[in-house]
């Protein structure tokens, strides 16, 4: 079926089929079913093996199918996907989807051929995942006078866009308030391809907050409604113990007396200290995993501090080879500090008394960058020196590809199969290739590489080789791909096949598209993607076969290792060709049965008149 795409752009003068997709784009939460509409217009009555349909797959993993049926065949490529037989010749070709997963996302193709109508129709799915809340401490109890710190974790969401809130409802009020200040979210960060955040809001309680009930709100594409999570605090006072009069009396004088001789001096010692509060500063956050020639956000948050006036600044240093007394060895120096600061964004919050700077560096990382550190420098008149926070990097570059090749590329029993698992450039070196079969660790392995391939990029490749046995048949070889530039492990499979490949037979077309009275017409007939090499394909005529203007093309062998060839058959119409039904007939040895693709000639009715 891979070559049905090559037989549609043969058939140019065909009539186009009319097919109706949902309208893109359509949406879908992770882990559930969702169908994808494709219909299409039948005219007159069609049998179910003169229908072929073909799904598609256009997502960041590149172009791949899903489903084909080519009138008798089914092939599924993804798990759990579906399409109905029994509806196709209604006109619904619709793709159903089990499981969906995030790899599920992407732009699919749907193609239908009626010979000689054909037409295709794309939808894009965008997944999405909903997103769960956890908000701690729960129902807790604090002293009045206190503060307290509430984090609200919000996990396993997708796409990465959120949108995070705090509320509080007083104790029998109806009325919610937003809250603002002392707010710290941070950046989301990537765990197997969803995100997870966490937000934290610090809160001075007194008395009047006892049964008050805080409430972290998210908003994401995913719901369709805020979900929330919420936490009720209990507040207590302080004990208070009875005293005599004589004794509070006492106490309140001795506290007039003491007021009146410090008053001048915290006067001063507030001027001198208290209006200067030094900042705190969060440690750098960053991803998990840093992709080259991609957006990076670097966050430092600077809370709690006055007089507002500070002064926040980003470095880059990247490692330089420096010179090693020891023979093959090389050393590694940091060079002089780049000043990168514009590329910072540095809004002053401010939240009750105090001030904030969340500091958010956008910043696109390169295969140099590895191992580079980022530094944040924070000065303020509150600090005797300055704070100095700094993170290193460790940038990936996602292989460019990866594939199994074979060897021979049509095994056959009593051979050696040589299987090469190939990693293409990808940063940095260290990588691990495993191969199983059925499941197995296989040992028998030779790995070449990681070598350096292009400037600054790696390949390698892993190899295994085995005589072929009829117990070899159906057996599936995984190669299991360790990176730090995956989110998880990738794996590739390969499945030995000793009985060959059933030919793809695609409908018959016609040179000229409409056929002219006793003019040459061509019928063509493609044969595609078989193994192995020998094939038998024959032409009739209404039943009876032809030798006469048959010609078929050389076989060509394709990168895949499968073979294609051509079947053309001439003719000259005559006013008794009218209604002769053409068949193409191919016979393989990985077929069951013959294959048959029919033609039904009809002259235009001009020329039957002037006949």
């Amino acid at each position: 079926m891979e070559a049905l795409l090559t037989a549609l752009a043969l058939l140019v003068a065909a009539a186009t089929l009319e097919i109706k997709t949902s309208p893109s784009p359509v949406f879908c939460l992770v882990d559930t079913h969702i169908e994808l509409h494709c219909n299409f217009t039948i005219w007159k009555s069609v049998k179910l093996e003169d229908v072929a349909v073909k799904w598609t797959i256009n997502n960041e993993f590149g172009e791949k199918t899903v489903y084909q049926f080519d009138g008798k065949h089914t092939l599924y490529h993804r798990n759990g996907a579906l399409v109905n037989p029994e509806l196709l010749t209604q006109g619904s070709a619709s793709l159903n989807l089990h499981n969906v997963t995030l790899d599920d996302e992407g732009i699919y193709t749907c193609t239908v051929l009626i010979t000689p109508q054909y037409g295709s129709g794309t939808i894009r799915l965008q997944v999405r995942a909903q997103p769960t809340v956890l908000l701690s401490p729960q129902n807790p109890e604090i002293t009045a006078g206190g503060e307290k710190t509430f984090s609200c974790d919000v996990h396993q969401f997708y796409p990465q866009e959120i949108d995070i809130s705090w509320l509080v409802r007083k104790y029998g009020s109806k009325h919610e308030r937003p809250l603002t200040q002392d707010i710290c979210t941070g950046v989301p960060l990537a765990q197997k391809g969803m995100f997870t955040v966490l937000s934290r809001v610090t809160r001075e309680v007194s008395e009047e907050d006892d049964g008050s009930l805080y409430i972290c709100e998210v908003r994401h594409e995913s719901l369709e409604k805020p979900l929330r999570g919420n936490t009720t605090i209990f507040v207590t006072t302080p004990r208070q113990y009875q005293r005599d009069m004589g004794f509070i009396v006492g106490v309140a004088a001795a506290c007039i007396v003491i007021t009146g001789v410090c008053s001048i001096f915290l006067t001063i010692f507030y001027r001198e200290q208290f209006m200067k509060v030094p900042p705190q500063v969060s440690l750098i956050n960053k991803p998990d995993v840093i992709p080259i020639n991609e957006k990076l956000k670097l966050m430092c948050n600077i809370n709690g501090f006055r007089p507002k006036v500070i002064s926040v600044k980003w470095y880059r240093r990247t490692p330089q080879m420096a010179s090693s007394e020891a023979p093959g060895e090389a050393s590694f120096l940091l060079g002089p500090r780049e000043d990168i600061t514009d590329k910072a964004r540095q809004p002053l919050e401010t939240n009750g008394k105090f001030f904030s700077v969340p500091s958010c560096l956008t910043y696109i990382p390169t295969i140099p960058d590895d191992g580079a550190v980022f530094e944040c420098s924070i000065e303020h008149s509150a600090l005797k020196s300055a704070i100095w926070m700094s993170t290193t990097l460790s940038v990936t570059a996602r292989p460019a590809s990866l594939y199994i090749t074979s060897w021979p590329q049509a095994p056959t029993v009593g051979e050696k199969l040589i299987l090469s698992c190939v990693v293409e450039k990808f940063y940095p070196k260290n990588i691990t290739l495993t191969w199983f079969r059925n499941g197995q660790l296989v040992s028998d392995v030779t790995q070449f590489g990681p070598f350096p391939c292009e400037i600054d990029y790696f390949s390698v490749w892993s190899q295994t080789e085995f005589m072929l046995t009829n117990e070899e048949e159906g057996a599936v070889y995984i190669c299991q791909i360790k990176h730090s530039s995956f989110g998880n492990i990738e794996e590739l499979f390969y499945e030995v096949n000793l009985q060959g490949t059933p030919p793809e037979v695609l409908w018959i077309t016609t040179d000229p598209s409409v056929p002219v009275l006793g003019e040459e017409l061509r019928l063509n007939c493609r044969i595609n993607n078989f193994s192995p090499n020998v094939i038998t394909v024959n032409w009739f005529r209404d039943g009876h076969l032809l030798q006469a203007g048959v010609c078929h093309s050389v076989s060509i062998m394709g990168a895949n290792g499968l073979h294609s060839i051509w079947s053309v058959l001439r003719v000259t119409p005559g006013r008794e060709e009218e209604g002769a039904v053409f068949t193409c007939q191919v016979t393989h040895a990985a077929l069951r049965d013959s294959v048959e693709r029919s033609y039904t000639l009809q002259l235009p009715e001009i020329d039957l008149v002037k006949a």
